[in-house]
């Protein structure tokens, strides 16, 4: 992920995501999921396996991991090397390595030619970058005519001030909610996200919340109609 402050460096440095009782890694095969569906819903069925993909703000390589086990090509780039090696690690015990590749840098100035990908994604990162508006620009420039933007991240409300931070942060460290993981200023409402992605030609396609349901017996996050803590959805580029 995409940092501000130390702190958040030394925390996504020394990050357990790959610890099961981790929400991102519990989550990871439901949001792989809704990536793999939206793929489908722009390119056609069974269109992952074509697909390069970037992940803007990879962390540990939860998503890549996934997503090529799924049969895409994926690429992910962290501003941090401790995540990045977890990443590399992670990746190498799930016999994927031909699949993946990592790149140390910042969303900010992502290092790849203009249209590089068919699809982006940018999973609980957007909240953590230092420039929105400058990453949202480079997003959309690697980003290739007719390609797919997948994000989710947290709305500047009250109550996500509260679950996450003054509840989350306090009581579900074991969770990945570690102290001083949000900063509530950073947090995004849609209609900003919409306005910066609608500056950079990108159309929003979906919008919707990102919510606590059960899921064949297991709690999990998945779309819903609640965006009040936080929200997912996808964003396509003209061709």
């Amino acid at each position: 992920m995409t940092s501000h402050p130390s702190s958040q460096n030394d925390i996504f440095a020394n990050y357990g995501w790959h610890e099961k009782q981790n929400l991102l890694y519990r989550i990871t095969a439901d949001r792989c999921d809704y990536i793999e569906s939206r793929i489908d819903r722009v390119f056609g069925r069974h269109a992952l396996a074509q697909q390069e993909i970037l992940e803007v703000g990879c962390g540990g390589g939860l998503i890549c991991r996934e997503l090529a086990r799924r049969g895409a090509v994926a690429t992910g780039i962290d501003p941090s090397e401790g995540a990045l090696s977890d990443a590399r690690r992670y990746v190498l015990q799930g016999h994927l390595g031909q699949n993946v590749s990592f790149d140390q840098g910042y969303a900010e100035s992502l290092p790849y030619a203009d249209g590089s990908f068919s699809v982006i994604v940018c999973l609980d990162v957007l909240e953590h970058v230092r420039d929105l508006q400058a990453t949202i620009h480079e997003i959309a420039r690697v980003l290739a005519p007719g390609g797919i933007f997948i994000f989710d991240t947290i709305n500047r409300t009250l109550l996500a001030r509260l679950a996450l931070i003054q509840i989350g942060e306090r009581f579900f460290r074991k969770q990945g909610l570690v102290p001083g993981l949000h900063r509530y200023e950073a947090f995004i409402k849609p209609a900003e996200l919409r306005s910066l992605l609608g500056r950079e030609a990108l159309q929003i396609q979906e919008l919707t919340g990102f919510m606590p349901k059960l899921i064949e017996g297991r709690m999990t996050l998945a779309p819903g109609w609640f965006k009040g803590v936080s929200y997912i959805g996808y964003a396509t580029k003209g061709r």
